[in-house]
C-alpha cells in the first residue's frame, strides 16, 4: 500500500473540488485532489449550455469552459490530482484523517490533516416520488440524458416524457427539441415552473414546447420497453384528482424531479446532517461537526448557480488554512435558526471569533413581492435588505457584517417577511 501525506485531501473533482483545490494551493498548501471518474470537471462536463460564470467571470461560459478554467488552474500550480481513485474508508486517527482508496493501479493511504468533501448531489428516482408501473428500457434521469445527447450523440428515444418542471429539466428539452426531437411533452405537479425564469424563456416558451401543470405520473406503462405513461391532474395539494388519468404515449421517460447531496460517506462518519437541507450541518466555514472535515458545494445543498457552488469552496478553504492554523473558536457556537417563511439555510451556526463576514444562502418557503430579508441577534435586528421577489426555486445571498455579530451570545434568527 502506498502512502502520501498532505496537509489537506480534496475528495471530489467537480467544480467546487477544483476551486477549493486551487484556493488551497495557492495559499501554500500540500494538496491532493482525489477524483472517482476518468475525468476532472464533475457535471460540468456534460453540460454544453452556456450561462456559467456570469457572476464570477463576468461573462457566460458552457460548463466545459467554466470547468476548464480551474483544471488548468489546479495544473498549473502543481497539485498532484489522482483519477479512477475511490475512496474506500475513512478513520480518525492520531490527530490526522486516514483515508484509504483504490485505483486501477495501486492502493493508497492518504494521511492528512483536513478533509474537504466536494462529492455533490444525486439525482432523485422515480421510486422516490412513488410513480407506479414496471421497470422497462427507457426510464433516464436527466442528467443520463445530458451525458447521452451531448457526450455521446445519442438520443433517449423519439417521443418523449419530460417530469418535472425545474431548470434540469427545461434545458434538458431544450436539448432534445434542438436535436430534432419534436414530439415532447415536460409535466410538473406546480402551477408553474419552478426554475429560473430565464430558463422558462429561453428553454420552453421560445421554441414553444408543450408543457401540463398540475400534471404527474401516476403509472408507467410498458414491459420491455416504455410504451406510455398515466397521467393524471393534481389539485393544490398534489393529491391526484379521480377521473383525470389519461394515458400518454411515449417510448422514453426522462425524470427531473430534484437533486439530494451526496451526504451518506459523511453521515457514516458520524457527521450531524441537516434533514431541510439533506447535507451536513455547517459553520460559517462549511466546516462540518467533525474536526477538520469541511464540505463543499451541491454536498451542502443544490445551488441554482454554480458560482455560488464555487463561493462556497473558496470560503472553505480559508476556513481551512483558519483550522491548520489552530486560530482560536468561540467558547459557545452562534446558532443560526430559521424564522417566518425560511425553508433551509446554510450555514447553521458561527464558530470562529475572527474572520470574514458572513455568507449567508437559503431559500424562502413561500412566494413574496417586496421581500424583507432579515437576521435578529436576540431582540436586535443586526441586518435587512429587500429583494423585489423571493420564490422557493431561488437560493438568496446574503451578507452580514461579521462586526454586527462581535462575540455576542444568543442566537441569530433568519426571517423573511
Amino acid at each position: 500500500m502506498k502512502e502520501i501525506r498532505k496537509d489537506v485531501v480534496v475528495v471530489g473533482g467537480g467544480p467546487s473540488g477544483l476551486a477549493a483545490t486551487a484556493k488551497l494551493a495557492e495559499l501554500g498548501y500540500d494538496v491532493a485532489l482525489v477524483e472517482s471518474g476518468d475525468e476532472l470537471g464533475g457535471i460540468l462536463i456534460q453540460c454544453i449550455h452556456d450561462g456559467f460564470g456570469t457572476k464570477l467571470f463576468g461573462k457566460a461560459l458552457s460548463g466545459p469552459e467554466f470547468a476548464g478554467n480551474f483544471i488548468e488552474k489546479v495544473r498549473g500550480l502543481g497539485t498532484d490530482t489522482f483519477l479512477q481513485t475511490h475512496v474506500t474508508s475513512v478513520e480518525r486517527r492520531d490527530g490526522h484523517w486516514i483515508l484509504e482508496a483504490v485505483s486501477p493501479k495501486e492502493v493508497i493511504k492518504f494521511i492528512s490533516k483536513a478533509i474537504v468533501y466536494a462529492t455533490g448531489c444525486r439525482e432523485r428516482t422515480p421510486f422516490e416520488i412513488l410513480v407506479g408501473g414496471t421497470r422497462p428500457a427507457g426510464v433516464y434521469t436527466a442528467g443520463m440524458v445530458q451525458r447521452l445527447v451531448n457526450l455521446y450523440g445519442v438520443l433517449p428515444g423519439k417521443r418523449v416524457l419530460i417530469v418535472g418542471g425545474g431548470d434540469v429539466g427545461m434545458i434538458v428539452a431544450r436539448h432534445l427539441y434542438l436535436e430534432g426531437v419534436e414530439d415532447l411533452l415536460v409535466v410538473f405537479p406546480e402551477p408553474w415552473f419552478v426554475g429560473l425564469p430565464r430558463n422558462v424563456q429561453q428553454c420552453i416558451l421560445d421554441f414553444g414546447i408543450p408543457f401540463r401543470p398540475r400534471t404527474i405520473v401516476k403509472e408507467i406503462i410498458g414491459k420491455e420497453k416504455v410504451k406510455g405513461a398515466i397521467l393524471v391532474k393534481v389539485d393544490e395539494n398534489w393529491r391526484p384528482i379521480k377521473g383525470t388519468e389519461e394515458f400518454y404515449p411515449c417510448d422514453s421517460v426522462v425524470f427531473s424531479v430534484g437533486l439530494v447531496p451526496n451526504a451518506s460517506k459523511l453521515e457514516e462518519l458520524g457527521a450531524d446532517i441537516d434533514p431541510r437541507t439533506r447535507g451536513p450541518v455547517v459553520n460559517e466555514y462549511f466546516e462540518t461537526t467533525l474536526k477538520g472535515v469541511f464540505a463543499v458545494g451541491n454536498l451542502l445543498t443544490p445551488f441554482d448557480y454554480v458560482d455560488d457552488a464555487v463561493e462556497t469552496a473558496f470560503i472553505a478553504a480559508e476556513g481551512v488554512s483558519k483550522f491548520l492554523n489552530n486560530e482560536p473558536k468561540r467558547e459557545k457556537p452562534l446558532p443560526i435558526r430559521p424564522g417566518r417563511k425560511v425553508r433551509l439555510y446554510i450555514p447553521h451556526c458561527i464558530e470562529w471569533l475572527q474572520g470574514r463576514d458572513l455568507t449567508l444562502f437559503f431559500r424562502p418557503s413561500v412566494e413574496e413581492a417586496n421581500a424583507k430579508i432579515s437576521l435578529k441577534l436576540g431582540d436586535q435586528e443586526v441586518y435587512y435588505t429587500r429583494r423585489p421577489y423571493v420564490r422557493p426555486s431561488l437560493l438568496e445571498r446574503i451578507v452580514l457584517p461579521r462586526d454586527r455579530i462581535g462575540e455576542k451570545d444568543g442566537e441569530v434568527v433568519l426571517d423573511v417577511e
